[in-house]
């Protein structure tokens, strides 16, 4: 089985389930998409587990990404395709990428860059995580509007 890598958030819990629309489309029934939320305020210590580098913020392991977890739950109830969820800490281009090298990806899927002024400065100082992708990838790397018109 092959495996997409999809970048989530919070704000868009629907991008898994577009990503698994777009790979059925395509004809893949045979695709594990894996979902990775990545945590940029985050690292990772050397146990493996993540944590915030805010040390005002003290969130348990068992909690942490739940808003998100619960969103793709409901994203992706019915989608029809296996799907695994994973969180991340850091760099959510370099993140993504690891995860992608780790589970031997066909392509990895993200939505499009954030809009606003945030969005904006982002792009200004590091580029966005797809530009980044883009640049550093042997692998596909497709980018998702905020919405898909239906086909």
């Amino acid at each position: 089985m092959r495996s997409v890598v999809v970048g989530v958030d919070h704000k868009h819990p629907d991008l898994a389930r577009r990503a698994a629309s777009l790979v059925q489309s395509l004809g893949g029934s045979l695709i594990e998409l894996v979902c990775v939320w990545v945590d940029e305020s985050a690292v990772s210590d050397s146990r493996g587990f993540t944590v915030s580098v805010d040390p005002d913020i003290a969130v348990p392991s068992d909690a942490y990404g739940a808003d998100v977890l619960a969103g793709l739950n409901r994203a992706m109830a019915d989608v029809g395709l296996p799907w695994c969820a994973r969180r991340g800490a850091g760099d959510p281009a370099a993140e993504l990428g690891r995860v992608a090298d780790e589970v031997g990806a066909a392509m990895i899927v993200v939505g499009a860059h954030r809009s606003g002024l945030r969005g904006w400065t982002t792009n200004l100082v590091s580029g966005t995580v797809a530009g980044r992708l883009i640049h550093n990838q042997s692998r596909p790397v497709v980018v998702l509007p905020e919405t898909m018109s239906a086909s």
